[in-house]
């Protein structure tokens, strides 16, 4: 199966309440982008042809990503979770992934849409040897993810627009 594992796109400078910050023009364009780019691996990696399940974090600025992927890509069923925000812990998003795999065996394609640090750390988690590299905004990174051993390998890294 696929997991896509995806920072959101350039949001406004902070502020005081974190979760309200909205993505920039910028923001957008970069997260349209990102979501061209898994379309397309999505067509390499045939007969997938949506995203079965997407979970994003409550923060406006990855609702607003989710957003702008969704006029590129078909997704089927999306869950808010706040387990996904910045202060997430990878083993759990981890643990959330594969009981979400365990209920639905039909899911083929997973999409996260998250924050660093934990797009990184999850990302080391899943797929080992990941090393926990920086994601820039709206950077994505593909997963052939194993469910039978909880474990990933690296198909394919996009980084964003800068």
């Amino acid at each position: 199966m696929i997991i896509f594992v995806m920072r959101h796109g350039e949001a406004e400078p902070y502020k005081q309440d974190d979760q309200s910050r909205h993505l920039t023009r910028f923001g957008v364009s970069q997260s349209e982008h990102a979501a061209k780019w898994m379309a397309k691996q999505l067509d390499a990696h045939s007969p997938l042809k949506q995203v079965d399940l997407t979970l994003v974090s409550p923060y406006v600025r990855t609702i607003e990503t989710l957003g702008a992927v969704e006029q590129f890509m078909s997704i089927r069923k999306t869950i808010q979770t706040s387990a996904i925000t910045p202060d997430g812990n990878a083993n759990d998003v981890q643990d959330l992934i594969d009981g979400e795999l365990l209920q639905d065996n039909s899911i083929k394609c997973l999409l996260v849409i998250s924050h660093m640090p934990l797009v990184s750390l999850l990302s080391d988690v899943v797929c080992h040897g990941f090393n926990a590299r920086i994601f820039d905004t709206a950077d994505v990174l593909m997963i052939n993810y194993d469910f039978e051993r909880s474990s990933g390998s690296q198909l394919g890294f996009y980084q964003s627009l800068t």
